[in-house]
């Protein structure tokens, strides 16, 4: 289109006067300027587009590789065992009886103590038995070493008197209470004791052997 210098018409390209005013379009005039591509891009909005020779232009997002499948591991083998005479099992120890561990032995009170027999010679008398008496008066008639009980290995002894440094009886005597018997001890030595058995002194105050 060529543009009227005079009144800014717009006239049909190549026309020398203007339809409007008449008057003379100079062409070199009216002529519009070049506009380069760039130019004309960035006005229209549009990036420029570049030769390959121009400068690189970004490829866009690459395609990822595709994953390739894992290969699933070979399952183990279990080892088996050679074939050939079958493999001895082991012997189990022999359980033999079990060995029973020696019992203290113990003497009950009237009052319910207990006191364990030591394995030496335990002399017992008026000053270990007077306070189970209802009347004192009568502890004149237990000995000041009425009986003696002692321990050997795995057994129990009782006798009359003490043996310590003489022998020598008690004056009213001892006996043993077994399963309703009555065994008497003085004169006749040491006697073993059994589980649960009563020992009578001077029949005024009774104890008791038990095994633990």
């Amino acid at each position: 289109m060529a543009t009227c210098p005079n009144c800014g018409s717009e006239n049909r390209e190549g026309a020398k006067y203007c339809d409007d005013c008449g008057g003379k379009i100079d062409l070199a005039i009216a002529q519009p300027e070049p506009v380069s591509p760039s130019e004309g891009a960035e006005e229209e909005g549009l990036s420029p587009s570049f030769d390959e020779d121009e400068g690189d232009v970004d490829p866009g997002p690459s395609a990822e590789p595709e994953d390739e499948p894992t290969p699933e591991p070979e399952p183990e083998m279990e080892p088996t065992e050679p074939e050939g005479e079958p493999q001895a099992e082991p012997l189990e120890a022999e359980e033999g009886p079990l060995e029973e561990l020696p019992r203290a032995g113990y003497l009950v009170f009237p009052d319910n103590s207990e006191q364990p027999i030591p394995p030496s010679q335990w002399l017992i008398g008026r000053a270990d038995l007077s306070k189970f008496l209802t009347d004192p008066k009568q502890a004149n008639e237990i000995s000041r070493g009425h009986l003696t009980v002692f321990q050997e290995g795995d057994r129990f002894f009782i006798e009359d008197g003490t043996t310590m440094v003489q022998r020598k009886a008690s004056s009213n005597k001892t006996w043993l209470v077994r399963d309703g018997s009555r065994i008497l001890v003085t004169g006749t030595g040491r006697n073993e004791l059994q589980d649960a058995d009563e020992i009578d002194v001077a029949e005024l105050v009774k104890l008791q052997f038990v095994l633990k």
